[in-house]
């Protein structure tokens, strides 16, 4: 059998087993081995099996059943190694079932395990290009005939790994947090080619969204806003959101006792505190909100028209953008620099900025 089985020595009694006359009862399926390794198959008897079993006085099924599986896995693993099962291997393969009292369940859930390793990696291998031809889906079709997997296995596997490469697929093109339309247009024609339907769920659905408006803000060209404010006939609008204009202001805190807490009773209500009475005054800088009101980014400003009053900022007066988690700082040559708090859109906010006084 081209040394599948190996002939192996019997194990020699320890010490105690020498004592009381015990021999090793692992040299039960050691002799198994041997005989299947020492004899054409189809020369082998039941009996013989059963005398070894007697002989050493063991259940083989309770004590060794995992190595007489490793035994049958052995020659199925020999039998597939072509990718194919034939019928000579097939009854050969169910001799050894029946000379191992192996039960119908437990090879077939084996042989559904290693052909199901052979068939997937074959089927990822077509379809590794991102399209399955008709010549190499035929051939996978005589995989599986030629293995003998069942088909219901075999949909599943398929399901399977054309949701798993698409998947990997979606990983690669989000990786840089930037989704091209070329990107995206590539991602949906594998789908088309390997018939996949992407379903994504609503957060999967926003974040794509998100990184197809960051690619666009970075690298396209910035589609103009209709605007319900006067604007000169060069200047053009690409954002609007609401927002708050907070700035930095100095807050005086008024403090009318200094020194110790320490009170000396004089008489009845009468107490003597030590410290002066002298009025401190500690001055502190604090963000405060200004304005709410709604921000228009242009190619040329930022404007502010908020209830109280209407602000712009020129964006060649801007030295910098500082982003946050909830807004933009906007560092400016003269003046005030604000702060611009949104809500949900900060990130679009500080990108577009960004773009905006770069186009400069």
């Amino acid at each position: 059998m081209d040394n599948l089985y190996p002939i192996t020595p019997l194990k020699k009694p320890n010490f105690f087993q020498r004592l009381f006359k015990i021999t090793p009862k692992e040299n039960a399926i050691i002799e198994i081995n041997n005989l299947l390794g020492s004899r054409p198959l189809d020369t082998i008897e039941v009996d013989e099996i059963e005398v070894i079993a007697a002989r050493y006085k063991v259940n083989l099924h309770r004590k060794f059943n995992s190595r007489l599986m490793g035994l049958y896995h052995r020659y199925l693993q020999r039998c597939l190694s072509d990718n194919n099962l034939s019928e000579d291997e097939l009854n050969a393969l169910n001799s050894l079932k029946h000379l191992l009292a192996l039960s119908d369940n437990e090879v077939t859930e084996l042989h559904n395990k290693l052909v199901s390793d052979i068939y997937r990696k074959s089927y990822e291998a077509a379809i590794s290009g991102g399209k399955l031809e008709k010549s190499t889906e035929d051939l996978i079709d005589s995989l599986q005939q030629n293995i003998r997997l069942p088909e219901e296995i075999a949909r599943k596997i398929s399901d399977e790994s054309r949701n798993h490469f698409m998947d990997m697929q979606l990983k690669k093109i989000v990786a840089d947090r930037r989704v091209s339309p070329e990107e995206w247009s590539e991602f949906t024609q594998i789908a088309r080619n390997l018939n996949v339907t992407v379903q994504f769920d609503d957060a999967t659905k926003q974040q794509l969204e998100k990184f197809k408006h960051y690619w666009l803000i970075e690298k396209g060209e910035l589609p103009v806003l209709v605007v319900n404010i006067n604007l000169p006939k060069s200047e053009q609008c690409y954002f609007i959101t609401e927002a708050v204009w907070l700035e930095n202001r100095t807050v005086k805190q008024r403090i009318n006792y200094g020194g110790p807490a320490l009170r000396i009773k004089i008489m009845k209500g009468v107490y003597y505190r030590a410290g002066s009475v002298g009025v401190q005054r500690i001055t502190s800088e604090q963000l405060q909100e200004i304005d709410n009101g709604t921000l228009y980014i242009t190619n040329k400003r930022i404007i502010f028209t908020g209830n109280k009053k209407n602000s712009n900022i020129l964006l060649s007066k801007v030295l910098s953008v500082t982003p946050y988690s909830d807004g933009v700082g906007i560092e400016k040559d003269t003046g005030k620099s604000p702060i611009l708090r949104v809500s949900g859109s900060a990130d679009i906010l500080a990108m577009m900025l960004g773009r905006v006084i770069n186009d400069l």
